[in-house]
């Protein structure tokens, strides 16, 4: 066994290891990792092939570690240890480390000296779809939104995120979506209050038989769990949001959607 850097051919492989693990993630999500920060993917090679693979991301403050995966043949034979310890290693110089881990491997990121900050709850509606009206975009004032919710310079990623998903805003919110292969996403989706958040997600969704909607949203914002319950979500699944080093003043009660499924923030 062997770590390398990333390759561009590695991508549809290691998305495809994702997706038996049943998670919400695509090409363009992968592809969007690799081409901002090729230096801090790395993949697992055994066998001559590739059998897991991670992925970093960097903030001018922070970083993320994402898309941790080992093919299901090759677990327990210290794949994933080394894969984390690689992305470490890439993100040392910065203050703080965060990631989404499933519950049962919290027990896993604490022995490399993270703590939890917040569950994230999944949340799923069936029988609707988004049909965002028409709207003039405003980078500027999402990126603004976003920059107060989360401490972080982030606009470099979402500037490239946005060019495959869509957004609508008012004066206290924003909200993005996109379709990840047979369903929708939200998020980001950030608020400064709880009437301007609910006022976007009432002119986004829309009834449709076969659609459904999922939103990962940090457990801390009580707000979203009412609108999300008066909307008919319903929770379907945890993560954990966890820290390595400093923790910023994020505005956990102002964040109602990560901005994709928790793997960047």
């Amino acid at each position: 066994m062997y770590l390398r850097q990333m390759e561009t051919d590695d991508i549809g492989i290691l998305l495809d290891m994702a997706h038996a693990e049943g998670w919400s993630s695509d090409v363009f999500e992968f592809e969007l990792f690799h081409k901002l920060d090729p230096g801090g993917c790395f993949s697992a090679i055994a066998d001559k092939k590739v059998v897991g693979g991670v992925m970093t991301f960097t903030y001018p403050n922070s970083g993320w570690i994402g898309n941790l995966v080992v093919d299901k043949k090759y677990r327990l034979k210290g794949f994933g240890k080394a894969l984390l310890r690689r992305g470490l290693q890439h993100l040392s110089s910065l203050p703080t480390i965060f990631l989404c881990a499933s519950p049962m491997a919290v027990g896993l990121y604490s022995e490399f000296g993270f703590r939890k900050v917040s569950n994230i709850n999944r949340w799923e509606h069936r029988g609707m779809t988004l049909d965002m009206p028409g709207s003039n975009e405003n980078l500027e004032h999402v990126l603004a939104v976003d920059n107060n919710c989360w401490r972080e310079d982030r606009s470099l990623m979402l500037s490239r995120m946005l060019t495959n998903r869509s957004y609508v805003f008012n004066e206290g919110a924003w909200l993005g979506f996109g379709l990840v292969g047979d369903h929708w996403t939200i998020g980001p989706w950030e608020a400064y209050n709880k009437d301007s958040a609910l006022d976007l997600l009432k002119r986004a969704i829309v009834d449709s038989k076969d659609q459904r909607i999922l939103v990962d949203v940090p457990a801390q914002n009580t707000r979203a769990w009412d609108i999300l319950t008066v909307m008919d979500f319903e929770v379907v699944g945890k993560t954990v949001l966890m820290c390595r080093g400093l923790l910023p003043d994020i505005a956990f009660g102002n964040i109602y959607g990560l901005a994709s499924m928790g793997s960047k923030g």
